[in-house]
């Protein structure tokens, strides 16, 4: 009888008569899998068969994640349709029907952000790529806010659509003319209480203008956003950057107030901060 020299599989130990090789296509689709690290170049036959069971629940479960990225892509696509809906059945007075849209509208930001229902907030929106969709989401919670007026068993909603209105309206291009409707549709409101509360409130976050803010008309614009990441992670470090903050808190307004009654001197001055922060990358303060 002849004796069988037994290998010792390098993955689990075991001792076999005989190792399968891993073939590249498998390391490949393993390591897609998220299970090539430290991959033996061969393994016993119940190891092998572990392996290509890995690979095939790593394919599926690639295949769910890409299918998932794909359905928040076609949602976000989708958005505009809704919000345009929306505007065309508030301008009919079909205002159960708008409601619908919008609703759907803001479900799709909560999935598109992978959060619970309600959680939505301006914190979401603070990147250059989605900040314009922050007014959007304002203007649907202001209109939705006036449809649950109508309707006593719509207080609840009313309500919480009133806190996340004044949550994201201070960030929004559109606060002033906002207050001014909230002033106006409190003397005709079923629920003038609830209305008079979100002036209250949301009077007290009434955006502080600053120069570049005015000078590029949106607090959210991107490069207001790189100015404020300069502030934040740069100049609040030092105790130096931390006293021209204060000025600039101290100064800002008076002058965005100039910008504002002259206008034409917008453009320069956004020049001036967009070379600013173009000599900011290249010294790679900000990213």
């Amino acid at each position: 009888m002849s004796n069988i020299q037994l290998q010792q599989c390098p993955r689990c130990g075991a001792h076999v008569e005989q190792l399968l090789p891993i073939e590249t296509g498998m390391k490949v689709a393993l390591q897609a899998a998220g299970q090539a690290a430290d991959l033996p170049a061969s393994v016993c036959s119940r190891c092998y068969d572990q392996l290509t069971g890995m690979v095939s629940q790593g394919v599926r479960l690639r295949l769910e994640e890409e299918a998932r990225q794909k359905n928040k892509m076609n949602l976000w696509k989708g958005r505009t349709t809704l919000i345009r809906q929306g505007r065309q059945l508030m301008a009919q007075k079909a205002f159960s029907e708008a409601a619908v849209s919008y609703e759907k509208y803001l479900k799709i930001m909560e999935m598109v952000h992978n959060l619970p229902a309600g959680e939505l907030s301006p914190d979401h929106f603070n990147n250059s790529i989605r900040s314009k969709e922050l007014t959007v989401v304002t203007s649907v919670y202001w209109d939705l806010f006036r449809i649950y007026d109508m309707s006593p068993k719509y207080v609840d909603r009313m309500r919480l659509c009133s806190r996340k209105l004044s949550e994201f309206l201070g960030y929004s291009t559109i606060y002033p003319d906002i207050m001014k409707k909230a002033e106006i549709f409190q003397k005709q409101a079923k629920h003038p209480d609830i209305v008079r509360e979100f002036i209250r409130k949301t009077a007290k976050k009434k955006p502080k203008c600053f120069i570049a803010t005015e000078a590029f008309e949106a607090p959210m614009a991107p490069e207001v956003l790189q100015l404020r990441a300069f502030r934040d992670q740069f100049l609040k470090s030092h105790r130096i950057g931390r006293s021209f903050v204060r000025l600039y808190y101290k100064k800002s307004p008076r002058i965005a107030s100039f910008l504002h009654e002259n206008p034409v001197l917008k453009a320069p001055v956004r020049l001036v901060l967009r070379l600013f922060i173009h000599t900011l990358r290249f010294l790679r303060v900000i990213s």
